[in-house]
This record gives structure tokens, C-alpha cells and sequence, in this order.
């Protein structure tokens, strides 16, 4: 092997162990900051949910979504995760909610043509989501079915949006 292959692997090696020294300090101040702001936010003492969701959309586009207690806010609440399931073929926007832990006469859905606001609280159990929802929709085409734990709120989807409201009740 000749004398500069050998200084080009060597450079190599010190580039990469000094790209390794660079995360491990990175994913400590990491852990450092998550650890501070969750013991500022009073958190830590009881167990909470956290996470999200990262997924291809139609137009190929990434969309991230967050779902659990929210750290930084005391007010107790937790966004679902949610789901939407658009169906173009027979005009149908279904809205799919995981709330596990309250009854069906705990939630409220408000709804726009083109958001739903989604509450409901029971003991410790509370949820809030407010989701922008993928197509336009008529407010007073929402039936919604709570079955174990999952919320789903089907409505018909509509061409040109007309701003409307409505409050849809629960099956």
C-alpha cells in the first residue's frame, strides 16, 4: 500500500472518530435538556405519554403528528391520535380518534368544514385535539360511534367550502 492511501485512511479515521465524538456530545445535551425541561415542567413524578406519528401523505408529502400529555402545559389534557381515512370514490372523510378511558357522554366534537375540535374528560382522563382535517367537509353530515376506546366520525366530503359548523353527537 503506498504511503498516501495509508495518510488519506488516516485522515478518514480521525474525521470519523471526530464525527463520533461530536454525536455523543450531541445526544448528552440532548438527554440533558429533555431531562431539564421535563423536571421544570413538575413532570417526572407521575407517568406520562408522549410520541409521534410520521407518515407518507397522498401528495407524497411527509406529515409528523404528535399524540399524548403535552409536557410543557399543566392543564392536564392529551392529544389523541388520530386518523384520516379519505375515500374520493363515495365522498367520505372518516375521522378515527384513539381515547381509551372515557364513555361516550364524556366527548364533544365542534366541527367546521375543514377542522374538528374534539374534548372529553373523565377523572383523570382528558383529551383535547384539534385537527385540520384533510378535505372540506359538511358539518351536519357527522355521525360518530364510540366503541371500545376508538372514536370514529364519518362525514360527507364537499367541493367548495362554504365555512359551517356543527356539533355532532354520538351514537
Amino acid at each position: 500500500m503506498s504511503e498516501g492511501s495509508q495518510d488519506r485512511r488516516k485522515t478518514l479515521r480521525d474525521a470519523l472518530d471526530e464525527l463520533d465524538r461530536y454525536f455523543e456530545e450531541f445526544e448528552k445535551d440532548v438527554q440533558n435538556f429533555a431531562k431539564s425541561t421535563i423536571s421544570a415542567a413538575g413532570l417526572g413524578k407521575e407517568p406520562y405519554v408522549a410520541g409521534f406519528s410520521l407518515r407518507l401523505g397522498p401528495e407524497g408529502r411527509p406529515s409528523v403528528q404528535f399524540f399524548g400529555d403535552r409536557p410543557l402545559n399543566r392543564d392536564g389534557f392529551r392529544s389523541p391520535m388520530s386518523e384520516q381515512i379519505l375515500d374520493e370514490g363515495s365522498s367520505t372523510l372518516r375521522l378515527v380518534l384513539d381515547m381509551p378511558g372515557v364513555e361516550k357522554e364524556d366527548i364533544k366534537v365542534d366541527v367546521t368544514d375543514d377542522r374538528a375540535v374534539v374534548t372529553a374528560e373523565r377523572e383523570a382522563r382528558k383529551y383535547r385535539g384539534e385537527i385540520g382535517l384533510r378535505a372540506a367537509v359538511l358539518p351536519e353530515s357527522g355521525k360518530a360511534e364510540y366503541k371500545n376506546g376508538v372514536l370514529e366520525i364519518s362525514f360527507s366530503t364537499r367541493d367548495k367550502a362554504n365555512k359551517g359548523y356543527k356539533r355532532v353527537n354520538i351514537a
